[in-house]
């Protein structure tokens, strides 16, 4: 879609929602500018098409290039069901859609974009609501034929109008102290017209509901923070009145007193902090400089580097997924040493299962200030991985032999002989440490992974699982060692993201959980 045709969709949306009074979505920042329509228009359909379209796809109808690999299902905006709204009748507000940017989905790969201005975020937001009523205008129309009926264009994008106008936004009622009355009305509220799904203890219920749109959908653990909004007593007064529009969630609607009760107890299943836990944070990260680069996961070097804490998303939600890491940096004046940690119960042993998948790692690199989101490069941006599993197809092979090595015998021959028909195997490949091997691979887009060529020996691992926790140092030159590889200039940022793979819950492929990009810098 050229810049024109992305320009004349948003005069469109523009024209369909202007009589649709935004709310605030918090203040604005310093640096931000007024921008003109027509420039918040482009600004928009780029933002759009360099983070979104990866997952959405070019019109917004869940069917990017990623879209395969996600569970849940990229929404689609064309159906015009926005989960997260905040108006009566179930149609998003324009705060809406910035919040719900902002926040991301916790519990989906849909991670929040609050690195990004406030102007940005407005003109994203306005984009996808382009999209929401063009694609809806389409839909409508095509249903009508398919009918027998004739709808005009000009009918069909009324309708889509008018289906996406927010009317009478939802107010909450006064908050409700949270004393044991308040929390036993609210208790019993709960159990009349939220248990069934969200069980009696928030945990949700395991036995998945349908969407809509055929898709699977479970009631979210509110124990757990898995909530894909806020936990305010302005948006849970919203998720009740208005329920999560396409979901098996209805909207509710119960007498004030009860309603205030309702968000309290709510509220008190929720853990303290674990409603952001898995909100993304951009963070910075300094390297800082050191004699020597420790390769060791435990050398005392560690205990005074700068670390940051990593959120990951899977990208098919599963309950054993890894969510959180944690990353550290140090540098001397010729390597990069990079830590990585993260929690997992059972480590290395995967050998002898009905999957190959292994527990890995990745951590990806960019030179350019602000990356592709979900992007794996471009022909004219390339990102690095390297890439570590604890046991490569190598080492099983090694293992198997130990096992029993009559198995792979051929029959008896001349001493000393040598058959091409037999392989050969070492026993001394029959490792069960982990792997020190880690890959440089240059990827120049999604559909390149697979082609890349995989640089081993370039980048070093040294790995160590104890007491249920992984630890990985991966270290490299600073200087690169070939096209398109990143360098690590002190001073200079370099973008950085991580990957997990946890093999005992299956991951292996595109099954990971990533996070967003972090800035690291060297400390000069």
């Amino acid at each position: 879609m050229d810049r024109s045709h992305r320009l004349l969709l948003f005069l469109l949306g523009s024209i369909f929602s202007c009589n649709v009074a935004p709310e605030p979505v918090g203040a604005r920042r310093a640096t931000d500018a007024p921008v003109a329509a027509e420039e918040a228009a482009l600004r928009g359909a780029d933002l759009y098409a360099e983070h979104c379209t990866v997952c959405h796809g070019a019109r917004g109808r869940g069917d990017g290039q990623a879209a395969p690999y996600l569970f849940p299902p990229a929404r689609r905006f064309d159906a015009g069901r926005f989960r997260l709204v905040s108006s009566e009748n179930g149609a998003p507000a324009d705060a809406d859609l910035v919040a719900t940017l902002r926040r991301g989905i916790p519990g989906s790969a849909m991670p929040g974009f609050s690195w990004l201005p406030d102007a940005d975020l407005a003109a994203l937001a306005a984009h996808v609501r382009v999209l929401a009523e063009e694609g809806l205008a389409l839909g409508l129309a095509e249903r009508a034929r398919s009918e027998g009926q004739q709808m005009p264009p000009a009918e069909a994008r009324r309708l889509a109008r008018e289906r996406l106008t927010p009317d009478r936004p939802i107010v909450p009622v006064a908050e409700a102290a949270a004393g044991a009355s308040t929390l036993e009305q609210g208790r019993r509220v709960y159990a009349e017209r939220c248990a069934q799904c969200h069980a009696t203890d928030g945990t949700g219920e395991r036995s998945p509901r349908y969407d809509e749109d055929g898709t699977l959908n479970w009631a979210r653990d509110f124990t757990a923070g898995f909530l894909k909004g806020e936990a305010s007593t302005r948006a849970l007064a919203s998720r009740i009145r208005a329920g999560m529009p396409g979901t098996a969630m209805p909207p509710n609607r119960i007498a004030p007193a009860d309603e205030a009760a309702l968000i309290v107890f709510v509220q008190s299943l929720i853990p303290q902090g674990v409603a952001d836990r898995l909100v993304h944070v951009r963070s910075r990260l300094t390297s800082h400089r050191v004699a020597a680069a420790p390769r060791d996961p435990g050398d005392p070097a560690w205990t005074s580097a700068a670390s940051i804490d990593v959120r990951l998303s899977p990208l098919w939600w599963n309950e054993e997924a890894v969510l959180a890491a944690t990353l550290s940096a140090l540098h001397d004046e010729d390597e990069l040493a990079l830590r990585l940690t993260w929690a997992d119960s059972t480590g290395v042993v995967r050998l002898f299962t009905d999957t190959r998948a292994t527990d890995a790692a990745a951590l990806q690199f960019s030179a350019a200030a602000r990356p592709a989101l979900f992007g794996m490069g471009a022909p004219h941006e390339p990102t690095n991985l390297w890439h570590w599993q604890a046991l490569r197809m190598e080492d099983m092979a090694g293992a198997l032999d130990l096992l029993d090595p009559i198995a792979h015998a051929g029959p008896p021959g001349k001493a000393g002989e040598i058959r091409a028909d037999v392989p050969l195997y070492s026993r001394l490949l029959g490792r069960l440490e982990p792997s020190e091997r880690a890959d440089r691979i240059v990827v120049r887009g999604i559909d390149s992974v697979s082609g890349a060529e995989r640089v081993p020996d370039e980048v070093h691992a040294d790995a160590h699982w104890q007491d249920g926790r992984w630890s990985i140092v991966f270290r490299r030159a600073l200087l690169p060692a070939g096209k398109g590889v990143v360098a690590f200039v002190p001073g200079s940022p370099v973008q950085v993201s991580c990957a997990v793979w946890n093999g005992a819950a299956g991951d292996e492929g595109a099954q990971k959980s990533i996070s967003i990009w972090q800035e690291l810098v060297l400390e000069r």
